[in-house]
């Protein structure tokens, strides 16, 4: 099995990149051949703009998605944008571990997305969702938040952070990757010290421990349910008998609104 890792924390030190490793380390005991990517490390450039394809269509306007596509079918795409593709096409396994930012991914990291998954190489009009071209190839999304777990609880007063992880789900889901349950880590805090630090301390080595054994079994992991294209309408609305896998896709418009 090839695994892609990718870790989207400032700081090399952190929890973030220390869970990166321990994956690394834990695949790699069972054989599989693991390729590590660090996005600050690397100092990503992260926005997307037209200084990036030089070999212009010679529009008036820029078109991300049109000279995306016109550079990939040149093989003029950055190399930088080439070699994560390659990374990505070349693995069965991706995981991204980032920190939970008010309540969503790291700028780096939706702009490594943006670059990235390029329009014609990484998906197009024929290759979407459960026919995208990762088809068969599975993602894992590992994310630490401050908060406690209840405060991120479908009830909490931060809102449910499983649900905030749509966008990258959803993006990821949409080339064609098989979505796994994400593993969320709560309460992972700095400035500590003292009992509130070596328990804050103990409780990381626990999910560490608990992280390594799933990884481990990997197989058994949990995957997310989406809708299939059978699910939907020749104008791309959810059939009435179709069933619904979150509140992004629903039936009915009123069954989330506030109050509801």
């Amino acid at each position: 099995m090839n695994v892609l890792i990718i870790t989207a924390h400032p700081e090399s030190d952190s929890f973030n990149t220390h869970l990166a490793s321990i994956a690394a380390r834990t695949f790699e005991k069972q054989g599989a051949s693991v390729q590590s990517v660090n996005l600050y490390g690397e100092n990503f450039e992260p926005r997307e703009g037209k200084s990036f394809y030089p070999d212009k269509q010679g529009f008036e306007r820029f078109d991300p998605l049109r000279e995306q596509r016109h550079h990939w079918n040149r093989h003029k795409l950055p190399d930088d944008v080439m070699r994560h593709i390659f990374l990505l096409k070349n693995s069965d396994l991706l995981l991204l571990h980032f920190p939970f930012w008010w309540f969503g991914m790291p700028a780096i990291l939706k702009g490594w997305m943006d670059r990235v998954f390029v329009y014609g190489g990484l998906y197009d009009s024929t290759h979407r969702h459960e026919n995208g071209v990762m088809k068969g190839k599975r993602a894992l999304l590992t994310v630490s938040a401050g908060a406690s777990a209840n405060a991120c609880a479908f009830n909490g007063r931060d809102g449910d952070m499983r649900l905030m992880l749509w966008p990258p789900i959803h993006a990821l889901h949409y080339i064609g990757y098989t979505l796994l349950e994400p593993y969320l880590i709560h309460g992972v805090r700095g400035g500590l010290d003292g009992s509130g630090k070596e328990k804050q301390q103990q409780f990381l080595d626990e999910k560490v421990k608990d992280f390594e054994s799933r990884l481990i079994n990997i197989s058994e992991w949990p995957v997310i349910p989406f809708n299939r294209q059978e699910d939907f309408n020749d104008d791309l609305t959810l059939k009435p008998q179709a069933p619904e896998y979150s509140p992004f896709v629903r039936h009915s418009p009123n069954r989330w609104t506030p109050g509801s």
